[in-house]
């Protein structure tokens, strides 16, 4: 008796210097772990590549094996869909790559380019606006001389980079080369992932206790599934959103279709808020370029969400995450503070895993407790 508690006091001594360690060495640990985790990036990568492309990835295994092959040979059907899914990742690259991004270049300069024309619309706007109401006028020269102080800066700035043509051709190199060995691991990923799953599985149950290892369990497969919910949930819905916001500005000849549907479908990527983020910046753009017309984009993207979150989302994606809202907002401002963009985007899931383990544990325990008093 006396043992164990040396043991457990011990123990709790040395989870309070750690935890204390980390507290005292907070930024030096995100240094060195970011340093660690540099050295494994292509890998990291590569899991997050093959993660994406696993559900496209398994249906066509399944629609080859089940529909064409008649489940002759796995090897193959695997092998067809690994190669089909690659192809049509490529695709829309390539795509990308060739027609959407030129577009968006062009329409971000025509914007910069008019930018004073739009000042002069706003205000105008504003100006018969508050003559309208009785209220005093507000000037947005201000305001305009110092966006375009900062536009004229960030060009500035563009056109020193443009000039440090060997620094930008290694740091092209270097990405080209990273991304083609991530690939390289994420088809291995995926074309082993079986038996990758079956040898981890078989060292962990070696060397961890086994109630150790059935909690890792629990958690790994919670975690697998939150993501691949988020990660699915939140590309569909983005793909969708950005689409038909694209559809109907076209119908309804709003301005830069192309560059505000694009802001519109990369916020949506953030559950419950991206999307009336980006719909907030695409108001504040197209205020600057027709204001009469930004009224309008906005009834239409306030009917476009709903139809979309109520309708279409539910029924394309399914279920959502089940995180409430107040923690999706709580989780993406953490999420933004430590890890910027990639913050944002991790915040949500992790939050979501975290909630649904407190969740499910005071579930049991509440069964338990009502259990005890029966």
């Amino acid at each position: 008796m006396e043992s164990k508690m040396i043991k457990n006091i011990i123990l709790i001594i040395t989870y309070t210097i750690a935890l204390v360690l980390c507290i005292i060495k907070f930024n030096p640990l995100i240094s060195g772990l970011g340093n660690f985790f540099a050295l494994f990036q292509p890998l990291i990568i590569g899991v997050v590549i093959a993660f994406i492309l696993n559900k496209p990835c398994m249906f066509f295994h399944g629609l080859l094996s089940k529909k064409i092959l008649k489940n002759k040979n796995f090897s193959t059907s695997r092998a067809l869909a690994i190669v089909i899914t690659y192809v049509l990742f490529i695709l829309i690259i390539v795509i990308l790559i060739n027609f959407i991004i030129p577009q968006l270049i062009d329409s971000i300069m025509g914007f910069i380019n008019n930018i004073d024309s739009y000042f002069i619309n706003l205000q105008y706007f504003v100006n018969r606006t508050t003559d309208m109401f009785g209220i005093q006028r507000v000037d947005l020269s201000m305001l305009g001389s110092f966006i375009l102080n900062y536009i004229n800066k960030l060009g500035t700035d563009i056109s020193k980079l443009l000039t440090q043509v060997i620094g930008i051709t290694t740091i092209v190199l270097s990405f080209v080369t990273t991304f083609l060995i991530s690939t390289i691991f994420s088809i291995y990923l995926l074309a082993g992932k079986e038996i990758l799953l079956c040898q981890f599985k078989k060292v962990f149950i070696t060397y961890l206790p086994r109630s150790i290892y059935e909690k890792c369990s629990y958690v790994y497969h919670i975690t697998v599934d939150v993501f691949s919910k988020y990660v699915i949930g939140q590309l569909t819905e983005a793909l969708i959103l950005g689409i038909l916001c694209f559809s109907g500005m076209i119908i309804f000849d709003f301005e830069y279709p192309l560059l505000v549907s694009v802001l519109v479908g990369i916020t949506a990527l953030v559950p419950v808020v991206g999307a009336y983020i980006g719909g907030a910046i695409a108001l504040v753009l197209l205020l600057l370029i027709t204001p009469d017309k930004a009224f309008l984009f906005l009834i239409y993207l306030m009917i476009l969400q709903q139809v979309e979150g109520n309708i279409i989302y539910p029924r394309v994606v399914g279920s959502s995450l089940g995180l409430p809202g107040i923690w999706v907002l709580l989780s993406v401002t953490v999420g933004v503070g430590l890890g910027g963009p990639i913050g944002i985007l991790l915040g949500v899931p992790i939050a979501t895993v975290l909630y649904t383990l407190l969740k499910n544990d005071v579930s049991s325990k509440n069964k338990k407790v009502k259990q005890k008093l029966k």
